[in-house]
């Protein structure tokens, strides 16, 4: 029987033959995904007037949803800032207000507020050059980079622009056109896109991004008719709420991971997709080994094995070096044999044309999972292996830097090495705190309980000294 389904948005029970990710009500209700300019007279409304007055945006925002009615809600607000509902209405409670002027200049623009009745400047950008007020304060150079797309516009016709695959896109997002084939393209690109940003980018900076661009998928996908794209689109939004689940789980919002986890699995059973499941259930994987239970870590990860079983050689390879590193994790020698057969499969991988997802998984990424699963079963080769490993990292890789580090630390901690346990942890806290690696920031919690909590030795001070760096994580 299949799990029960819940609205990402309002939590309600999804009916048995609900494809998307929300109830009708708020699939209906997101469907304008960006607001519309409001006329002159909105804005001299007294409620709207005495919010501008105050210089308080979040006073700004709940006037200006009073004033469009239910329609517009937290929620609503929230999708067209890239906020959360939480942070809508602890910004429209606050005492003080928000002073990022950055931030104000972007949502400002969000709402279309004429500039005349702010309390700030809004800086003028190039799609607001049709009007002729700004063309007057262009320099010669612009002004005839003007005339030549005007003269362009006139030869070409102004359908040329209209039906420029950007604006197909944008029209889709917002209810005005059917998606086609260049829409789901550039959807399936900027979802790449998300995966690769991943590497590199603090989970935080990420999530909202993520959730935006889900929403805006599952409000498109039931206006879908053609069977192909549709499928494609279902996808990508199984590939989206996979990586949404992971950067919450960094997060540490395990439950809200757990949620986006059993809906990707979904969609992937839905459009007939056995990699994206394998993908979906060797990050879930984590969350429950993370837990503890590394007997279901097992299961999940053999589970995504046999959703790969002679095909996609990349997410075959993540899943196996996965699988090594939970046996190891009991001590259990089939660790090496699932590492063999990594290693071997990797062979015949392309992760960087595979999926989105793979690009991820490049050597280093295996040579971290050989490291872990190495250092667990104080294997005599974990030094060189992990040697070998950081004299090929690239200045980039600092999530992969941190958690081999971190194994190092966690495995000269089993042995008694405190000294080492010291430098090596002095190497990794930095780094996985900054970019909150939680693999790496785990293992180094690890590293502090197998340190002595008491005493005046080396140990308990490296122990106190660690645990500081690691509570600077906010």
């Amino acid at each position: 029987m299949s799990p029960h389904r819940y609205c990402d948005r309002c939590g309600t029970r999804l009916a048995h033959d609900q494809r998307g990710t929300r109830c009708s009500p708020c699939s209906k209700s997101v469907v304008v995904l960006r607001p519309e300019p409001q006329p002159a007279e909105f804005w001299e409304q007294p409620d709207v007037r005495e919010a501008l007055s105050s210089r308080h945006f979040g006073r700004v925002l709940r006037a200006y949803r009073r004033a469009l009615g239910s329609s517009v809600t937290q929620t609503t607000l929230g999708t067209w800032l890239g906020l959360t509902q939480a942070r809508i209405s602890q910004m429209e409670r606050a005492k003080e207000p928000p002073s990022d002027l950055r931030k104000l200049q972007q949502w400002a623009k969000v709402l279309h507020i004429p500039a005349t009745v702010l309390w700030f400047e809004v800086e003028q950008k190039s799609d607001e050059y049709g009007s002729s007020e700004t063309a007057v304060n262009l320099g010669d150079v612009d002004r005839r980079d003007v005339l030549k797309l005007a003269g362009a516009a006139a030869v070409l016709g102004a359908s040329v622009l209209q039906d420029a695959p950007w604006q197909r896109l944008a029209d889709a997002l917002d209810g005005r056109r059917a998606v086609d084939g260049t829409t789901v393209r550039m959807i399936e690109s900027r979802t790449a896109t998300f995966f690769r940003t991943e590497e590199t980018s603090p989970a935080r900076q990420l999530v909202q991004s993520l959730l935006q661009h889900r929403a805006e998928l599952a409000a498109i996908i039931d206006t879908t008719a053609n069977e192909s794209l549709r499928r494609r689109l279902v996808t990508a939004i199984g590939e989206t709420e996979a990586l949404a689940g992971w950067t919450l789980f960094d997060l540490g919002r395990h439950r809200d991971a757990l949620r986006l986890y059993q809906s990707a699995l979904e969609n992937a059973k839905e459009a007939g997709d056995g990699p994206l499941a394998a993908c979906v259930l060797t990050y879930w994987s984590y969350l429950v080994s993370h837990q503890g239970n590394t007997a279901e870590a097992i299961n999940k990860l053999n589970d995504a094995a046999e959703r790969v079983r002679g095909s996609a050689p990349a997410t075959q390879a993540w899943v196996l070096g996965r699988l090594a590193e939970e046996y190891a994790q009991g001590g259990d020698t089939r660790a090496l044999r699932a590492l063999d057969r990594a290693m071997n499969v990797f062979d015949y991988a392309s992760p960087e044309t595979e999926r989105p997802w793979t690009a991820f998984f490049t050597p280093s990424r295996l040579g971290s999972l050989a490291v872990s699963a190495y250092g667990r079963l104080e294997h005599r080769e974990t030094d060189d292996a992990a040697a070998s490993l950081l004299g090929s990292l690239p200045p980039t890789e600092n999530k992969v830097r941190a958690l081999v580090l971190a194994d190092l630390a966690a495995s000269a901690a089993r042995s008694g090495d405190v000294d080492r346990v010291d430098d090596l942890s002095k190497q990794s806290a930095p780094l996985a705190v900054r970019t909150e690696a939680s693999l790496a920031l785990d293992r180094l919690w690890e590293v502090v309980e197998l340190l002595p909590a008491q005493g005046r030795g080396s140990g308990a001070k490296t122990r106190e000294r660690l645990t500081e760096s690691l509570l600077q994580k906010t």
